[in-house]
Protein backbone atom coordinates (compact mmCIF):
# COMPACT_ATOMS: atom_id res chain seq x y z
CA UNK A 1 0.00 0.00 0.00
CA UNK A 2 3.10 2.58 0.71
CA UNK A 3 4.46 1.05 -2.15
CA UNK A 4 1.85 2.58 -4.37
CA UNK A 5 1.22 5.79 -3.16
CA UNK A 6 5.23 6.73 -3.43
CA UNK A 7 4.49 5.42 -7.02
CA UNK A 8 1.08 8.00 -7.13
CA UNK A 9 3.49 10.79 -5.59
CA UNK A 10 6.30 10.70 -7.86
CA UNK A 11 3.96 10.28 -10.80
CA UNK A 12 2.26 12.92 -9.92
CA UNK A 13 5.12 15.18 -9.17
CA UNK A 14 6.94 14.00 -12.98
CA UNK A 15 3.45 15.98 -14.09
CA UNK A 16 4.13 18.96 -12.27
CA UNK A 17 7.43 19.00 -13.24
CA UNK A 18 6.63 18.22 -17.39
CA UNK A 19 4.13 21.10 -16.82
CA UNK A 20 6.10 23.56 -15.25
CA UNK A 21 8.77 23.44 -18.34
CA UNK A 22 6.20 23.58 -20.78
CA UNK A 23 4.90 26.70 -19.54
CA UNK A 24 8.49 28.10 -19.16
CA UNK A 25 9.13 27.13 -22.75
CA UNK A 26 5.99 28.53 -23.92
CA UNK A 27 6.87 31.54 -21.95
CA UNK A 28 10.31 31.77 -23.88
CA UNK A 29 8.69 31.42 -27.13
CA UNK A 30 6.06 33.98 -26.82
CA UNK A 31 8.98 36.38 -25.31
CA UNK A 32 11.01 35.35 -28.52
CA UNK A 33 8.19 36.40 -30.74
CA UNK A 34 7.14 38.96 -28.69
CA UNK A 35 10.64 40.55 -29.48
CA UNK A 36 11.41 39.82 -32.69
CA UNK A 37 7.89 41.19 -33.78
CA UNK A 38 9.11 44.63 -31.74
CA UNK A 39 12.72 44.50 -33.36
CA UNK A 40 11.01 43.93 -36.67
CA UNK A 41 8.01 46.59 -36.28
CA UNK A 42 10.98 48.90 -34.98
CA UNK A 43 13.13 48.35 -38.16
CA UNK A 44 10.00 48.92 -40.05
CA UNK A 45 9.06 51.74 -38.20
CA UNK A 46 13.00 53.31 -38.71
CA UNK A 47 12.25 52.88 -42.63
CA UNK A 48 9.43 54.62 -42.80
CA UNK A 49 10.86 57.31 -40.71
CA UNK A 50 14.24 57.34 -42.80
CA UNK A 51 12.02 57.25 -46.04
CA UNK A 52 9.39 60.04 -44.89
CA UNK A 53 12.57 62.35 -43.97
CA UNK A 54 13.86 61.40 -47.65
CA UNK A 55 10.83 62.44 -49.48
CA UNK A 56 10.36 65.98 -46.94
CA UNK A 57 14.30 66.51 -47.48
CA UNK A 58 13.65 66.23 -51.70
CA UNK A 59 10.63 68.40 -51.46
CA UNK A 60 12.73 71.48 -49.10
CA UNK A 61 15.70 70.94 -50.88
CA UNK A 62 16.33 74.18 -52.63
CA UNK A 63 16.87 73.53 -56.72
CA UNK A 64 20.35 73.12 -57.74
CA UNK A 65 20.87 76.34 -59.44
CA UNK A 66 23.31 74.86 -62.17
CA UNK A 67 19.88 72.99 -63.42
CA UNK A 68 17.63 76.40 -63.27
CA UNK A 69 17.56 78.50 -66.37
CA UNK A 70 18.43 81.71 -66.94
CA UNK A 71 14.35 83.23 -66.30
CA UNK A 72 14.65 81.02 -63.31
CA UNK A 73 17.88 81.88 -61.88
CA UNK A 74 17.21 85.17 -61.89
CA UNK A 75 13.68 85.23 -60.12
CA UNK A 76 15.28 82.70 -57.12
CA UNK A 77 17.70 85.28 -56.34
CA UNK A 78 15.37 88.54 -57.08
CA UNK A 79 13.35 86.16 -54.52
CA UNK A 80 15.94 85.53 -52.00
CA UNK A 81 17.09 89.15 -51.88
CA UNK A 82 13.55 89.93 -50.67
CA UNK A 83 12.11 91.29 -53.71
CA UNK A 84 8.79 89.77 -54.50
CA UNK A 85 8.05 92.45 -57.12
CA UNK A 86 8.89 92.02 -60.80
CA UNK A 87 8.15 91.28 -64.14
CA UNK A 88 10.50 89.80 -67.25
CA UNK A 89 10.66 91.98 -70.04
CA UNK A 90 9.79 90.96 -73.44
CA UNK A 91 12.44 92.08 -75.63
CA UNK A 92 10.91 92.08 -79.14
CA UNK A 93 9.81 95.53 -79.92
CA UNK A 94 13.66 96.55 -78.72
CA UNK A 95 15.28 94.01 -80.94
CA UNK A 96 13.62 95.36 -83.88
CA UNK A 97 14.14 98.89 -83.39
CA UNK A 98 17.82 98.15 -82.52
CA UNK A 99 18.20 95.68 -84.97
CA UNK A 100 19.69 93.57 -82.89
CA UNK A 101 19.43 90.02 -81.78
CA UNK A 102 18.49 89.60 -78.10
CA UNK A 103 16.88 86.19 -77.89
CA UNK A 104 20.00 85.13 -75.53
CA UNK A 105 19.28 88.08 -73.21
CA UNK A 106 16.75 88.46 -70.33
CA UNK A 107 15.82 91.60 -69.00
CA UNK A 108 13.67 92.61 -65.71
CA UNK A 109 11.73 95.62 -64.11
CA UNK A 110 11.87 95.16 -60.38
CA UNK A 111 10.33 96.85 -57.15
CA UNK A 112 12.96 96.92 -53.98
CA UNK A 113 13.28 99.09 -50.69
CA UNK A 114 15.69 102.05 -50.19
CA UNK A 115 14.90 104.03 -47.14
CA UNK A 116 11.44 102.53 -47.20
CA UNK A 117 10.67 103.56 -50.46
CA UNK A 118 9.29 101.77 -53.35
CA UNK A 119 11.83 102.15 -56.17
CA UNK A 120 12.08 100.69 -59.59
CA UNK A 121 15.01 98.87 -60.83
CA UNK A 122 15.92 97.15 -64.32
CA UNK A 123 17.95 94.43 -64.86
CA UNK A 124 19.78 92.86 -68.09
CA UNK A 125 21.78 90.47 -68.65
CA UNK A 126 23.39 87.61 -71.56
CA UNK A 127 22.29 83.94 -70.51
CA UNK A 128 25.35 83.01 -70.97
CA UNK A 129 26.34 85.00 -67.78
CA UNK A 130 24.14 83.44 -65.74
CA UNK A 131 25.45 79.70 -65.78
CA UNK A 132 26.53 79.13 -62.32
CA UNK A 133 29.60 81.06 -62.41
CA UNK A 134 30.12 84.62 -60.97
CA UNK A 135 30.76 87.49 -62.96
CA UNK A 136 31.08 91.21 -62.80
CA UNK A 137 28.25 93.45 -63.32
CA UNK A 138 27.58 97.33 -64.25
CA UNK A 139 25.13 99.68 -62.34
CA UNK A 140 24.28 102.59 -64.86
CA UNK A 141 23.33 105.35 -63.02
CA UNK A 142 20.98 107.37 -65.47
CA UNK A 143 20.68 111.41 -66.66
CA UNK A 144 18.25 113.73 -66.36
CA UNK A 145 15.84 115.13 -62.98
CA UNK A 146 12.02 113.44 -62.32
CA UNK A 147 10.54 111.85 -65.10
CA UNK A 148 12.91 113.51 -67.58
CA UNK A 149 15.28 110.73 -68.34
CA UNK A 150 13.95 108.25 -66.15
CA UNK A 151 14.34 104.82 -67.09
CA UNK A 152 13.54 102.15 -69.52
CA UNK A 153 14.36 98.12 -69.66
CA UNK A 154 16.39 99.95 -72.72
CA UNK A 155 19.39 101.50 -71.37
CA UNK A 156 20.06 98.32 -69.00
CA UNK A 157 19.66 96.40 -72.22
CA UNK A 158 21.73 98.28 -74.73
CA UNK A 159 24.89 98.25 -71.92
CA UNK A 160 24.46 94.35 -71.52
CA UNK A 161 24.53 93.96 -74.88
CA UNK A 162 27.36 96.37 -75.97
CA UNK A 163 29.18 95.53 -73.05
CA UNK A 164 28.53 91.82 -72.63
CA UNK A 165 27.51 92.29 -68.84
CA UNK A 166 25.06 92.05 -66.34
CA UNK A 167 23.55 95.89 -66.18
CA UNK A 168 21.68 96.80 -63.43
CA UNK A 169 19.95 100.49 -63.07
CA UNK A 170 17.44 102.71 -60.54
CA UNK A 171 15.04 105.14 -60.99
CA UNK A 172 15.95 106.88 -58.36
CA UNK A 173 13.45 108.42 -56.01
CA UNK A 174 10.64 110.19 -57.45
CA UNK A 175 11.78 109.07 -61.30
CA UNK A 176 9.31 106.73 -63.29
CA UNK A 177 7.36 104.90 -60.84
CA UNK A 178 9.50 104.90 -57.99
CA UNK A 179 7.93 106.53 -54.90
CA UNK A 180 9.40 109.18 -53.15
CA UNK A 181 10.49 112.82 -54.32
CA UNK A 182 13.51 113.58 -56.57
CA UNK A 183 16.39 115.36 -54.38
CA UNK A 184 18.90 115.38 -57.11
CA UNK A 185 22.21 113.90 -55.01
CA UNK A 186 20.59 114.21 -51.76
CA UNK A 187 18.94 111.12 -50.08
CA UNK A 188 18.43 109.36 -53.26
CA UNK A 189 22.08 108.42 -53.80
CA UNK A 190 21.09 105.59 -50.93
CA UNK A 191 18.88 104.25 -53.90
CA UNK A 192 22.15 103.31 -55.79
CA UNK A 193 24.29 102.16 -52.63
CA UNK A 194 20.80 99.80 -51.93
CA UNK A 195 21.41 98.34 -55.85
CA UNK A 196 24.99 98.03 -54.26
CA UNK A 197 23.16 95.56 -51.49
CA UNK A 198 21.56 93.53 -54.00
CA UNK A 199 24.39 92.81 -56.25
CA UNK A 200 26.14 91.35 -53.60
CA UNK A 201 23.28 88.72 -52.85
CA UNK A 202 23.65 88.01 -56.04
CA UNK A 203 24.97 84.50 -56.60
CA UNK A 204 25.82 85.31 -60.30
CA UNK A 205 27.59 88.60 -59.05
CA UNK A 206 31.27 88.56 -58.18
CA UNK A 207 30.98 91.08 -55.40
CA UNK A 208 34.54 92.22 -55.69
CA UNK A 209 33.66 92.81 -59.82
CA UNK A 210 31.36 95.27 -59.14
CA UNK A 211 31.59 98.26 -61.44
CA UNK A 212 29.84 101.54 -62.11
CA UNK A 213 28.70 103.97 -65.39
CA UNK A 214 27.14 107.34 -65.23
CA UNK A 215 26.45 109.57 -67.32
CA UNK A 216 25.68 113.65 -66.40
CA UNK A 217 23.57 113.95 -63.06
CA UNK A 218 24.54 110.03 -63.24
CA UNK A 219 28.31 111.28 -62.93
CA UNK A 220 27.40 113.55 -60.06
CA UNK A 221 25.70 110.12 -58.52
CA UNK A 222 28.26 107.83 -59.39
CA UNK A 223 30.91 110.56 -57.81
CA UNK A 224 28.48 110.82 -54.84
CA UNK A 225 28.41 106.87 -53.79
CA UNK A 226 32.20 106.54 -54.74
CA UNK A 227 33.09 108.70 -52.04
CA UNK A 228 31.17 107.23 -49.41
CA UNK A 229 31.35 103.31 -50.11
CA UNK A 230 34.60 101.64 -51.80
CA UNK A 231 32.63 98.55 -53.09
CA UNK A 232 32.65 99.59 -56.38
CA UNK A 233 35.23 98.12 -58.45
CA UNK A 234 35.93 100.58 -61.09
CA UNK A 235 34.03 103.33 -62.75
CA UNK A 236 33.10 105.14 -65.70
CA UNK A 237 31.31 109.06 -65.94
CA UNK A 238 30.61 110.49 -69.06
CA UNK A 239 29.78 114.22 -69.68
CA UNK A 240 29.36 114.00 -65.84
CA UNK A 241 27.89 116.81 -63.50
CA UNK A 242 31.03 117.20 -60.98
CA UNK A 243 30.33 121.18 -59.83
CA UNK A 244 26.94 122.29 -58.95
CA UNK A 245 27.97 125.68 -58.27
CA UNK A 246 29.20 125.69 -62.11
CA UNK A 247 26.20 124.66 -63.41
CA UNK A 248 24.07 126.68 -62.07
CA UNK A 249 25.89 129.62 -63.73
CA UNK A 250 26.25 127.81 -67.14
CA UNK A 251 22.96 126.99 -67.59
CA UNK A 252 19.77 129.52 -66.35
CA UNK A 253 17.26 126.81 -67.45
CA UNK A 254 18.36 124.82 -65.00
CA UNK A 255 18.10 127.08 -61.98
CA UNK A 256 14.42 126.26 -61.82
CA UNK A 257 15.08 122.49 -61.24
CA UNK A 258 18.25 123.63 -58.77
CA UNK A 259 16.51 125.51 -56.47
CA UNK A 260 13.63 122.89 -56.72
CA UNK A 261 15.27 119.51 -56.24
CA UNK A 262 18.37 120.74 -53.90
CA UNK A 263 16.43 123.52 -52.04
CA UNK A 264 17.53 127.20 -53.47
CA UNK A 265 20.38 128.77 -54.89
CA UNK A 266 24.26 128.13 -54.32
CA UNK A 267 23.95 131.43 -51.90
CA UNK A 268 21.20 129.92 -49.85
CA UNK A 269 22.30 126.50 -49.87
CA UNK A 270 26.09 126.22 -49.63
CA UNK A 271 26.81 123.20 -48.42
CA UNK A 272 24.36 121.30 -49.88
CA UNK A 273 25.58 122.26 -53.19
CA UNK A 274 29.29 121.27 -52.13
CA UNK A 275 28.07 117.65 -51.40
CA UNK A 276 26.89 117.32 -54.52
CA UNK A 277 30.29 118.90 -56.15
CA UNK A 278 33.15 115.86 -56.62
CA UNK A 279 35.50 119.19 -57.54
CA UNK A 280 35.54 119.86 -53.50
CA UNK A 281 36.24 116.65 -52.12
CA UNK A 282 38.02 114.53 -54.88
CA UNK A 283 40.47 113.37 -52.71
CA UNK A 284 37.72 110.96 -50.89
CA UNK A 285 37.45 109.44 -54.10
CA UNK A 286 39.21 105.55 -54.47
CA UNK A 287 37.76 104.24 -57.31
CA UNK A 288 39.76 103.82 -60.50
CA UNK A 289 37.73 106.46 -62.95
CA UNK A 290 37.51 106.77 -66.40
CA UNK A 291 36.44 110.17 -67.36
CA UNK A 292 34.65 111.07 -71.18
CA UNK A 293 33.61 114.25 -71.89
CA UNK A 294 32.97 116.41 -75.41
CA UNK A 295 35.11 119.93 -75.61
CA UNK A 296 32.03 121.53 -76.72
CA UNK A 297 29.46 119.80 -74.27
CA UNK A 298 26.73 122.75 -73.81
CA UNK A 299 24.62 120.80 -71.07
CA UNK A 300 27.28 120.14 -68.81
CA UNK A 301 30.73 121.88 -69.18
CA UNK A 302 34.18 119.92 -69.91
CA UNK A 303 35.41 122.89 -67.43
CA UNK A 304 33.85 121.13 -64.89
CA UNK A 305 35.54 117.56 -65.91
CA UNK A 306 39.18 119.64 -66.04
CA UNK A 307 38.57 120.93 -62.99
CA UNK A 308 37.76 117.19 -61.33
CA UNK A 309 40.84 116.24 -62.85
CA UNK A 310 42.91 118.27 -61.32
CA UNK A 311 41.78 117.69 -57.89
CA UNK A 312 42.31 114.14 -58.45
CA UNK A 313 46.00 114.89 -60.17
CA UNK A 314 46.66 116.85 -56.77
CA UNK A 315 44.89 113.81 -54.71
CA UNK A 316 47.09 110.93 -56.64
CA UNK A 317 44.10 109.37 -57.68
CA UNK A 318 44.24 106.53 -60.44
CA UNK A 319 42.00 107.85 -63.53
CA UNK A 320 42.27 108.45 -66.96
CA UNK A 321 40.58 111.11 -68.86
CA UNK A 322 39.56 111.35 -72.67
CA UNK A 323 38.44 114.12 -74.30
CA UNK A 324 36.99 114.53 -78.11
CA UNK A 325 35.64 117.84 -80.10
CA UNK A 326 32.22 118.44 -80.31
CA UNK A 327 29.26 119.75 -78.69
CA UNK A 328 27.52 116.44 -77.71
CA UNK A 329 26.14 115.29 -74.13
CA UNK A 330 26.25 111.76 -72.98
CA UNK A 331 27.65 110.25 -75.84
CA UNK A 332 29.84 106.86 -75.84
CA UNK A 333 31.36 107.02 -79.62
CA UNK A 334 32.11 103.55 -80.75
CA UNK A 335 36.24 103.69 -80.05
CA UNK A 336 34.80 104.92 -76.27
CA UNK A 337 32.81 101.67 -76.00
CA UNK A 338 36.05 99.93 -76.96
CA UNK A 339 37.74 101.80 -73.97
CA UNK A 340 35.24 101.09 -71.50
CA UNK A 341 34.79 97.75 -72.32
CA UNK A 342 39.02 97.28 -71.83
CA UNK A 343 39.41 99.63 -68.66
CA UNK A 344 36.16 97.47 -67.02
CA UNK A 345 38.29 94.47 -67.96
CA UNK A 346 41.43 95.33 -66.63
CA UNK A 347 42.96 96.03 -69.73
CA UNK A 348 44.00 99.36 -69.09
CA UNK A 349 47.71 100.65 -69.38
CA UNK A 350 50.50 101.20 -66.98
CA UNK A 351 49.33 103.57 -64.09
CA UNK A 352 51.40 106.45 -65.02
CA UNK A 353 49.45 106.41 -68.48
CA UNK A 354 46.17 106.39 -66.78
CA UNK A 355 46.94 109.54 -65.11
CA UNK A 356 47.30 111.12 -68.56
CA UNK A 357 44.98 113.21 -69.82
CA UNK A 358 44.50 111.59 -73.30
CA UNK A 359 42.85 113.96 -76.14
Amino acid sequence: MKKEKVIEIGVLLGIIILAVIVVVVAGNQRKNKTKTETENKTETESQMESDSESESETETAPADKESLDADELVEENFRQAGITEYEKIDLEDYESQAGIDLSEYVSYRFYYDSDGLKIEGYFSAPKDLLDGQKTSCLIYNHGGNQDYGALENIETCFYAYQLHTICIASNYRGCGSSEGEDQFGGADVDDVVRILDLCEQFSYIDKDAINMLGISRGGMMTYEVLSKDERVHKAVVVSGLSDCFMSYEERSDMQTIFDSLVGGSPEEMSEEYEKRSATYWADEINTPLLIIHATGDEKVSVAQADKLTEALEQAGKTYEYITFDGNSHGEIRPEDGEKIKAFLEGQEQEEDSEKNNVK
